[in-house]
């Protein structure tokens, strides 16, 4: 129909043929089919470049010379797209037949969205949760909503949420451009708070989809949460979101949370024998902080029309993050935030 919006789906890939095959046959399942796939190859040594040639003959598929990481290989995807909608996803997903299909009835329904989160399952247990969108505490850091939660009665509410997980997020194409995208200096981890924070500070407003499934592996092809590349780059875009994208005034207000959170992720880097890479993270941290200083001035502009808005949505966004906590003490949860919500 030509009244509904034509959809690029861009999967970033390197190395990851033992899922991309999963994920494009899940795509080619789809109910709602005005879509068009854009994958982009970050060099892969692997099969993945032929595997995404047999499975999705109709894509587009970039192939780079160097890996770009998740937020260079997404925007190399988003700057050739053609629709008015940009679904980012990895390449560790397997979609729902009705996922686009649920996607589109949000865009229709919700006149003012910006993005789009999707209610995303772990693929080997889906009653369990990954990410039921994305909150921001006022710590600085990101929470994956529901994270190793239950799929309880509440994450099948629609409601509006801060940010997207960029597993499965789906972009207005005009937010992006606005905004530029992914921050390509993160590479990967963390990119998707920054947007999000950008988006928000910039007046956009995003919605969780809970009939939208997704499921993914999870850091199934990054090396888990303390491999030496999680730990030094989860050290470094975590100080890049607190210096670029996060007003002065917040910051002041949150400095004892931040702190918090900043000596909690020294703990856990010292206790998994992590600790040169934390350190080299903080290194390029301060060695980035002059660009990062710079992006916070072309920020400003937002933030005077915001700031207020803007905290209110972070205090919002961290209730809601907190219900996690509350009703099922049965169930696995962070020990820091535990605590966090105890204290703050």
């Amino acid at each position: 129909m030509p009244n509904l919006p034509l959809v690029s789906i861009v999967i970033a890939n390197q190395d990851g043929c033992a899922y991309l095959e999963n994920c494009l046959r899940s795509l080619r399942a789809q109910s709602y089919t005005k879509m068009e796939i854009i994958i982009v190859d970050n060099a892969s040594r692997d099969r993945s470049v032929e595997i995404a040639r047999a499975m999705a003959p109709q894509a587009v598929l970039l192939e780079q010379k160097q890996n770009l990481g998740f937020a260079g290989g997404a925007n190399a995807g988003i700057r050739v797209s053609r629709g008015d909608w940009v679904a980012v996803l990895n390449n560790d997903t397997e979609v729902a037949m009705d996922w686009l299909l649920e996607c589109v009835r949000a865009i229709q329904n919700y006149p003012d969205a910006g993005f789009l989160a999707c209610r995303i399952l772990n693929f080997s247990n889906r009653r369990h949760i990954y990410s039921a969108g994305d909150c921001i505490l006022r710590a600085g850091i990101g929470y994956r909503r529901g994270q190793d939660q239950q799929d309880r009665a509440h994450y099948h509410e629609e409601c509006e949420i801060f940010a997207a997980s960029g597993c499965a997020a789906l972009y207005q194409r005009q937010a992006l451009e606005e905004l530029g995208g992914y921050d390509e200096r993160f590479f990967a981890y963390l990119e998707d708070v920054d947007l999000g924070l950008r988006l928000r500070a910039a007046g956009y407003r995003g919605y969780y989809v809970p009939q939208a499934e997704v499921y993914h592996h999870g850091a199934a092809t990054s090396g888990g949460e303390f491999s030496p590349l999680a730990v030094r780059l989860r050290t470094r875009n975590s100080l890049f979101v607190l210096i670029k994208s996060i007003p002065a005034s917040i910051l002041l207000r949150c400095l004892p949370m931040i702190s918090l959170a900043q000596l909690w992720w020294l703990m856990r880097a010292a206790v998994h024998k992590r600790l040169p890479q934390y350190a080299r993270g903080v290194a390029e941290a301060l060695r980035f902080a002059p660009a990062m200083l710079g992006d916070r001035a072309r920020l400003r502009p937002y933030w005077r029309k915001s700031r207020a808005r803007l905290w209110q949505e972070i205090l919002k966004s961290e209730s809601l993050a907190r219900r996690d906590f509350a009703p099922a003490p049965e169930e696995p949860v962070s020990l820091f935030l535990k605590w966090y919500f105890r204290l703050f």
